[in-house]
């Protein structure tokens, strides 16, 4: 009788007890990606695929594959094998979970468009959440709310859907020390305001521009009186349009905490965690 040593590639050292041949190949392939050595454990994939073809397995090999090429960096080769399983393989009980790793992968890669445009073409549930996720990173967050509204309430849900719907509800409470402090500071010294808010260059310029409208109205009171008036109600007007522009910065603050808070419930709640797509491997 042949041995097992014998049977498997002659590369392969590490072994696991197991009478099946198939389960051991898999297991050293997967230990192989799962201790960072990618190119043993592709390797080991196209292996078990060529020593068993047309394996009931097959579909998910060709996503662990895509997985290990991912965690390689190799993302051209691991989007076309993320392709080839949902496209390939449609007929098969992997279907479901390999289109949702391909929306998965589009967009853990920065591509959101694509990841949109690929999720409205699926029909199920998740890939809703596929959208939802992909808006709330371009930043579009009136967009994401109108889907999450859309969902049924007996659908699928995940535990982030509930934390961002209590957060945009709420909304994220701004210090009342820091917004009355900007619209003070504005009153005393404009563009203080705008600083305080974190609008550093716009802050300046402003603080800048009234000085400069301060000065002109001081040089038309000695040399030009007949043009005092219309230099200090210019002035004036650009004092209130300080204390405008104040108002704004502070909306735009909240907007941006708001934006801020939602991407670190995305970090807390991962896309990938939230569709229960465990690594393959």
């Amino acid at each position: 009788m042949i041995g097992l040593s014998a049977i498997l590639c002659p590369a392969q050292e590490i072994q696991f007890k197991s009478d099946d041949v198939k389960v051991n190949f898999l297991q050293v392939a997967d230990h192989y990606a799962r201790s960072g050595e990618f190119q043993n454990a592709v390797m080991q994939y196209y292996e078990y695929m060529y020593r068993f073809p047309d394996d009931s397995l097959e579909p998910n090999i060709m996503v662990r594959i895509a997985a290990v090429y991912q965690a390689s960096g190799k993302l051209q080769l691991a989007e076309e094998y993320y392709h080839k399983a949902a496209e390939n393989y449609a007929h098969t009980k992997f279907d479901l979970e390999n289109r949702l790793r391909l929306a998965v992968f589009l967009y853990e890669k920065g591509d959101y468009d694509a990841a949109i445009q690929f999720a409205l073409l699926q029909r199920e549930m998740p890939f809703l959440l596929v959208e939802i996720y992909s808006w709330l990173m371009l930043h579009e967050i009136e967009v994401a709310d109108s889907l999450v509204a859309d969902l049924p309430a007996d659908m699928y849900r995940a535990e982030f859907i509930p934390e961002y719907v209590n957060l945009r509800k709420n909304g994220v409470p701004l210090k009342w020390t820091r917004k009355m402090g900007a619209y003070l500071f504005s009153a005393l010294l404009p563009g203080s305001g705008r600083i305080l808010m974190e609008e550093y260059k716009d802050g300046i310029f402003t603080g800048v521009g009234f000085y400069g409208m301060v000065k002109l109205s001081e040089y038309t009171l000695q040399h030009q009186p007949a043009f005092y008036f219309y230099s200090i109600t210019a002035t004036l007007v650009y004092y209130g349009l300080n204390l405008y522009a104040t108002h704004n910065t502070v909306q735009q603050y909240g907007d941006r905490v708001m934006d801020e808070t939602i991407q670190k419930l995305i970090r807390i709640y991962p896309l990938s965690q939230q569709l229960r797509l465990d690594t393959p491997y």
